[in-house]
């Protein structure tokens, strides 16, 4: 399978994924402009997405997704939740798909399964997609990695785990009360010691990546987030390689 982040972080997060003669986009927190403009700049053409899969509503994850979907003709993967928070249900323009957490299904040639996930969301979801022999998972805007989370994880190939924030970071950073607080608390966003806690737990012999996504511009680093994840890595005695996405540069094409 083959994997290309188009955008990473509180900006937009977007990332596509392909298998045989399918192809299909987790999030569009990007506007639909903006999206068609980094597909087209790799060489993908927009009417080649065969669908939109949803992890919640917050506008950097689904901002352009009902504009994308309907320009393109893609339907929209979503939980009844996220859908209902997106005013999906009932629209003509954009065939809505329910997700159903915890079921394997299938669009063309990718396997998925969704999870729950806690954050201040209705109804969000982690994401696992299969291909023949490899399986990565899509975890993002969690506030907290529960021990059904960290089994979710086993076996996977490639990892796209959310590194919000360094905790130092946060609580000294600029940021209001209120914010820190949403941010740092069970419904909020992983902190790198959060996601390296679940790596260390969950990671298994085929992990082969990890990247580190959605970091904080303002409360995090690229240089913090892999040390954490460095060290994970070489107590779960998996040998994955690591990297961070960014904001505006994604991270360019791999195979899981």
């Amino acid at each position: 399978m083959r994997v290309l982040i188009l955008a990473s972080g509180s900006g937009g997060n977007s990332c596509i994924l392909e298998a045989g003669r399918t192809r299909v986009m987790v999030d569009a927190g990007l506007s639909a402009r903006e999206l068609e403009r980094r597909l087209e700049s790799r060489g993908l053409a927009p009417e080649t997405i065969n669908g939109i899969f949803l992890t919640h509503e917050h506008g950097d994850h689904a901002g352009g997704a009902l504009a994308f979907a309907a320009r393109w003709g893609c339907a929209i993967f979503a939980t009844e939740g996220t859908a209902a928070a997106l005013g999906l249900e009932g629209t003509l323009f954009s065939p809505f798909l329910k997700v159903t957490p915890q079921r394997d299904d299938r669009l063309g040639d990718i396997g998925f399964r969704a999870f729950p996930i806690p954050h201040d969301a209705n109804e969000p979801v982690a994401y696992a997609f299969e291909a023949e022999d490899a399986r990565i998972m899509i975890a993002t805007d969690l506030g907290r990695a529960e021990t059904g989370f960290v089994d979710f994880l086993r076996g996977a190939t490639t990892l796209l785990l959310e590194m919000n924030h360094d905790e130092d970071m946060l609580r000294d950073g600029p940021y209001g009360w209120y914010l820190k607080r949403r941010i740092s608390g069970g419904f909020g966003h992983l902190s790198n010691r959060q996601s390296a806690d679940a790596i260390r737990s969950g990671a298994g012999d085929r992990l082969r990546r990890v990247v580190a996504t959605h970091l904080s511009r303002v409360n995090n680093s690229p240089p913090l987030a892999l040390a954490a994840l460095a060290e994970a890595v070489e107590q779960a005695g998996c040998g994955a390689r690591i990297d961070t996405a960014d904001q505006f540069r994604g991270y360019d094409p791999f195979e899981a």
